[in-house]
């Protein structure tokens, strides 16, 4: 999904927001985002999963071409690890009505 097929959908479910502050809000929150990833924060979003800076450490490498031996510095990725509701809705084959259902039957079994 691109960010304005998102902003769309959002436009037409609270049509009593306008197409401008639909995409207002969304800028809003991924610059959150990125912002908290920025600062070395976690994300997490129920359902969806979990995003984390990762550190590399400096290391020295080699240079595929010419075999030297180079130093590389610190070098930070993004990890996601994916919520087990998500990774169930992905690995399944039922319809997501259905899927709705067995997720609410999980945690409706993990209450008691």
């Amino acid at each position: 999904m691109k960010r304005s097929t998102l902003i769309h959908d959002l436009a037409i479910r609270y049509k009593y927001l306008n197409h401008a502050q639909v995409e207002r809000m969304v800028e809003l929150a991924f610059k959150h985002l990125a912002n908290a990833l920025a600062e070395d924060k976690r994300i997490e979003i129920r359902g969806i999963g979990t995003w984390h800076v990762k550190t590399r450490e400096p290391r020295l490498a080699r240079n595929p071409r010419t075999g030297e031996k180079v130093q590389v510095g610190i070098k930070k990725n993004i990890a996601f690890r994916m919520a087990k509701d998500l990774k169930f809705r992905i690995n399944s084959n039922t319809s997501p009505a259905e899927i709705d259902k067995k997720i609410e039957m999980m945690y409706d079994n993990k209450k008691k």
